[in-house]
């Protein structure tokens, strides 16, 4: 698969390219967590809802980690040490911004950013789940900063231990499931370091095998079922579970069998998330596909790990570990891909390893231990490899950003598309979404004090304290009932309770009660009597559990009424548009940047230079007169074309002044890329300047030189007759209307056209016209699709390249040139064709009119030759004869 990625060695500024693209990268993961993931937050069951028990527990007035709520109590003490229990904003971009810097440190290990379809997906992917999931309030920015030190270990045995220790502090200090994953992900770098290479059914199987194990120790050591710990790992499964998303048992067997057997089909369902894709819900549909991408890309990448690239089997065994664990403990799909968003850019630089091993030839060196070459090869543009030349100044870094913003120029009409249609799907959205009026009341929450100030004080602390407990009861089930029972509804208390939320204002001993439904009255009716009711519950569980009399627990009073509401507090349509607009401006964006990178087309000649090891001798732009008739009447007024092809015929005279070319072969890489149209008009251009040019149609199988040229020429004889044998070379040259220009035809099509190219017989026929023609242009084959096109460039004394803009690719150019040097011909140049036409810059604004005083009429080639012309060529033609009878009776 030549082309997807190259160039495996480094160089001093290769680091600055994934610097830039990390930037880049950075900036999405903050914006989509600033903008796009408060929009979710709420939804699909309860997302963020991490962040608001975290939140939660940092605004108690108890220390967090004597809260007892595990791995959140440690979260919230985490951010309470670092000063951002009160900073929500500051706390979602110090997660994207650490979760970034780890996706950037991946790409500055892999070396370079060369990078295949595939893993640029996947770097693009990282900082829109990072934006979601870490950009917030979130237990993930442990794991990123655990894998900010593990990415950073060097790769040798100190680091692997490093490494290791890494996730063993995590397992005793966080969450103890990754001393699980440390332990899994020794045996598996253990296993891939055996051998280089294997099938993607060996990794499936090397995953089922430790998942049984696995579970099997479990059950030995612990005596309960492999997967009787989902629900002790995440808090919010029953929250979630109205969701669909819950992670249930697939099979009912005895135990450990049903254990050990539905935790590795956990395991095997995040690579194919069949569960979730069944459910039929664009949602889930969307999850699944994310969930396929990441999954079959790691077990892909760990298909080519082996002992020589150990940075690769670092990268893909951390995934694999953790992915072997999580069938054990998730609960559900959601939190899965959540708790896996800290290892994608581990799987991201495993995917990029793999692709450019993939990619490398046979014998050479992997990406992970390249050395050094005195003779560097031939730079090839690839999927990231910026379109610009050598850059060795520091200027690096600002040449890539230019290349990324001119991806965005080029492609603008992407982020106008990106705009109108993230706009139209916001509104869209608003429009299709329930309305919902929420309606709020407000409750005082006080304690009656009969003593002094000090009383006081401590009632005042006692209510604050409390306003948490009533914020809980508040969305209970009990209160659901009363209100029920109140308002004589209908619906039943579970359904009324998943109206109501509670929320207390931050020192303060005020409560609010919001209820949200699609009918505005009876949010208010629900909120009064949630508030009263409320009061009564709190009166009620005063009055049994404190003694008769005493006085200090704290009430309840009705502060506020609920209002009814005047308009729907969701969908905001503004909020929604403005969401769609920055969503679709980013994809927009990316999809822009990525289609500038992934483009394999030829955009200019800076890229022709840095693959061809010659210069760009022209630029041909795209006109009527060439797209119609395909050649230029040099005798009439200046045109832009034909001021480009005098441009090429100088600068041809400048290629080797000491050894200049006679015979001059103009092929391409595929047909369709205008070297017909270029040998023709580059032997116009010659003739025009009063040199002898003889034009010979070297493409036997598919001949145009007759038909471009026009006039009475002959295909019935020509190359091949005479390469046949039957005809002298002086019997297939034929006289043109243009002065000092022959041509020779094609001639019939023959079986054989590289025998005959490649013949002794061509070689003298060459070597004829070169003696009585100061120029030989041969229009060649495409040198690609047959090897036509090598034998005569083999044969001529240098060749033309012709290069078609935005069609030719990178990898057509590099096979063309490495097939050209296989068989030693000489590139003396390339000529970029079809370039786009700049209309309004005309050659006559500048007085290329050279005193003319109108447009002249085109020379008909359908005339016959002036007399001087038929007389210079006559000769010719008298000297080529001779010249062959005297080599036939050598010969003889």
């Amino acid at each position: 698969m030549p082309g997807t990625v190259t160039d495996l060695r480094r160089t001093s500024g290769a680091a600055s390219s994934p610097l830039v693209l990390s930037v880049v990268l950075g900036a999405i993961a903050v914006a989509v967590g600033l903008v796009i993931r408060p929009a979710l937050t709420g939804r699909f069951g309860g997302f963020g809802g991490d962040a608001a028990t975290i939140q939660s527990i940092m605004s108690s007035p108890f220390d967090a980690v004597d809260l007892g709520y595990g791995s959140y109590s440690v979260i919230a003490d985490f951010y309470i040490r670092i000063g951002l229990s009160d900073a929500p904003t500051a706390a979602g971009v110090l997660g994207a911004v650490v979760g970034a810097t780890v996706l950037a440190i991946v790409l500055i290990r892999v070396g370079s950013v060369h990078l295949g379809r595939l893993s640029l997906a996947l770097a693009f992917l990282a900082p829109l789940t990072i934006g979601i999931y870490q950009a917030a309030y979130t237990k993930e920015i442990i794991i990123s900063l655990a894998m900010l030190v593990v990415v950073l270990m060097p790769v040798n045995w100190l680091g692997e231990l490093l490494v290791i220790g890494t996730l063993v502090v995590l397992g005793a200090e966080y969450r103890t499931y990754w001393l699980l994953v440390a332990g899994v992900y020794v045996v598996v770098r253990f296993v891939l370091s055996r051998r280089d290479g294997r099938t993607v059914g060996r990794v499936v199987w090397m995953i089922v095998l430790l998942s049984v194990l696995v579970g099997l120790a479990m059950w030995v050591t612990q005596g309960v079922p492999a997967d009787s710990f989902r629900g002790d790992v995440n808090d919010t499964a029953s929250r979630q579970s109205d969701t669909g998303s819950l992670i249930t048992r697939f099979i009912e067997a005895p135990e450990p069998v049903g254990g050990v057997l539905n935790s590795t089909l956990t395991s095997l369902f995040f690579i194919v998330p069949l569960p979730m894709l069944l459910k039929l819900s664009p949602y889930y549909l969307f999850i699944g596909i994310l969930f396929a991408v990441i999954w079959i890309s790691a077990v892909r990448a760990a298909t080519v790990a082996g002992r020589s690239t150990p940075m690769l089997g670092r990268f893909i065994s951390l995934p694999l570990a953790f992915l072997v664990v999580q069938g054990l403990y998730e609960p559900d799909w959601g939190s899965a891909l959540r708790h896996a968003t800290p290892l994608i850019p581990f799987i991201v630089g495993a995917v990029a390893l793999s692709e450019q091993i993939r990619a490398a030839p046979p014998g050479s060196p992997p990406p992970d231990h390249a050395s050094p070459s005195p003779t560097p090869p031939r730079p090839v543009r690839t999927l990231m490899t910026p379109r610009t030349t050598d850059h060795t100044d520091g200027s690096s870094a600002r040449n890539v950003l230019a290349d990324y913003l001119g991806h965005l120029r080029r492609w603008w009409w992407m982020l106008v598309v990106g705009l109108v249609v993230g706009g139209l799907v916001g509104w869209g959205a608003s429009a299709v979404m329930p309305k919902e009026y929420t309606a709020t009341s407000q409750l005082y929450v006080g304690t009656a004090s009969s003593g002094g100030s000090a009383d006081a004080y401590n009632g005042a602390m006692l209510s604050q304290k409390q306003v948490g407990s009533y914020a809980e009861m508040a969305t209970g089930r009990a209160l659901g009932q009363r209100v029920v029972d109140d308002l004589n509804l209908d619906e039943t208390a579970s359904d009324v309770a998943s109206m109501i939320s509670a929320g207390a204002h931050k020192d303060t001993v005020i409560l609010d009660l919001s209820v949200a439904s699609d009918d505005a009255e009876f949010s208010r009716d629900v909120a009064n009597s949630a508030a009263v009711q409320l009061q009564a519950m709190v009166r009620d569980l005063n009055a049994q559990t404190s003694p008769t009399g005493q006085s200090g627990a704290p009430q309840l009073a009705v502060l506020n009424d609920a209002e009814t509401p005047e308009s729907p507090s969701s969908p905001n349509t503004l909020l929604n548009i403005i969401l769609g607009l920055v969503l679709g401006l980013v994809i927009g964006a990316v999809v822009a940047v990525v289609r500038g990178l992934t483009d394999r087309r030829i955009g200019g000649s800076d890229e022709v230079r840095e693959i061809v090891d010659a210069p760009v001798v022209g630029t041909i732009g795209t006109t009527e007169a060439l797209a119609e008739r395909h050649t230029i009447d040099f005798t009439a007024a200046p045109t832009p074309a034909a001021e480009q092809f005098r441009e090429l015929r100088t600068n041809l005279r400048f290629l080797d002044v000491d050894n200049a070319p006679t015979v001059l072969a103009v092929t391409s890489g595929m047909p369709g890329e205008g070297k017909s149209t270029l040998a023709v008009n580059l032997a116009l251009a010659l003739a025009d300047d009063g040199e002898s040019v003889c034009l010979v149609d070297g493409d036997l199988r598919n001949p145009s030189i007759a038909d471009y040229v026009g006039g009475n020429l002959q295909s019935a004889v020509g190359l091949s007759t005479s390469l046949a044998g039957a005809a002298e070379i002086d019997d297939v040259v034929q006289l043109t209307a243009v002065d000092g220009l022959s041509v020779i035809t094609s001639g019939p099509i023959p079986p054989n056209p590289a025998e005959l190219l490649g013949s002794r017989r061509f070689g003298e026929v060459l070597a004829t016209l070169a003696a009585h023609f100061d120029h030989v242009i041969i229009d060649a084959s495409p040198a690609l699709p047959v090897t036509d096109g090598a034998l005569v460039a083999a044969s001529a004394d240098g060749v033309i390249l012709a290069v078609r803009h935005n069609h030719t690719t990178t990898d057509q150019l590099t096979a063309t040139v490495d097939g050209l040097d296989a068989v030693n011909a000489r590139v003396l140049g390339a000529v970029v064709t079809l370039t786009p036409s700049a209309k309004g810059k005309g050659y006559h604004r500048y007085g290329y009119g050279y005193g003319t005083t109108g447009q002249t009429a085109p020379a008909s080639t359908e005339s016959a030759p002036d007399s001087a012309a038929a007389r210079s060529a006559a000769h010719r033609m008298d000297d080529i004869k001779e010249s062959t009878q005297e080599r036939a009776e050598v010969e003889s």
